[in-house]
């Protein structure tokens, strides 16, 4: 079936999936976009927005919109970070294909066209790389540029030998994969995405990498020291985790 076809079965053919936490400034922008997108698509979609226990008027927003397309769905959970507002998103989703989206639109969500042919064709799962050549980093500001690949390196060390940028919040999985890894899933924060490629390199996932045209915001809500040292920890605890037979795969 190609990616395009009818769905064959009740559930949607792809999900996507959006943490959020106090995004009110942007979130009714994406959704606009996001779901603009969706309505030129031949498939059928779901959009879930997790609210990761916003404390300004995101839940109003999403609240409102959701009213408005039963394909929309929002979840309410208790401020518990990043990692644990996807996890709660995937496992919640119906579809073939999830894909999961940051709130921001770093990534444009017309690169969905190309990930669904991939992972049709060849792939388990689908990251988006802002280091691959043809990627662009546009906007971003040197010293961010540098942190970045220090911790890439650092992954590469310590974890993940292979990819090139773990860390670009623009991934899609066939849905089989995305119940699976995000089941084993127990890193709540920003360093998830290195927990979920080190499980789904250990089950043995076709994984390819895509380059894309990525663009800073400065209105990101990761602190850059704080959240890098959480991070590291994360991926020293995946290590700790997988050694010590803490992962039932």
């Amino acid at each position: 079936m190609a990616y395009n076809d009818p769905v064959e079965f009740n559930n949607p053919l792809v999900s996507i999936v959006i943490p959020a936490y106090n995004e009110e400034r942007r979130i009714t922008a994406t959704l606009d976009t996001v779901m603009s997108y969706f309505e030129t698509q031949p498939y059928s979609w779901e959009l879930i927005v997790v609210d990761d226990g916003s404390t300004d008027k995101t839940a109003i927003l999403l609240a409102d919109r959701s009213e408005r397309n039963d394909r929309f769905k929002v979840t309410s959970i208790t401020h518990s970070g990043k990692g644990f507002a996807v996890k709660h998103g995937m496992l919640q989703a119906q579809g073939r294909y999830r894909l999961m989206c940051d709130a921001d639109l770093a990534v444009s969500i017309e690169y969905l066209g190309k990930f669904l042919n991939t992972i049709h064709n060849k792939s388990d799962i689908i990251i988006a790389s802002r280091q691959k050549a043809g990627a662009r980093r546009i906007r971003e500001p040197v010293f961010r540029h540098l942190r970045g690949r220090l911790f890439n390196l650092a992954i590469r060390l310590l974890a993940i030998p292979t990819f090139s940028d773990t860390q670009c919040g623009f991934k899609c999985f066939e849905g089989k994969a995305a119940e699976t890894l995000f089941a084993l899933q127990k890193t709540a924060g920003f360093g998830f995405d290195v927990e979920i490629l080190y499980l789904a390199r250990k089950l043995g996932y076709r994984i390819a990498e895509e380059p894309v045209d990525w663009y800073h915001r400065d209105d990101s809500t990761v602190r850059p020291l704080i959240d890098w040292f959480v991070m590291l920890t994360d991926v020293i605890m995946i290590r700790f985790r997988d050694l010590t037979g803490k992962y039932k795969v």
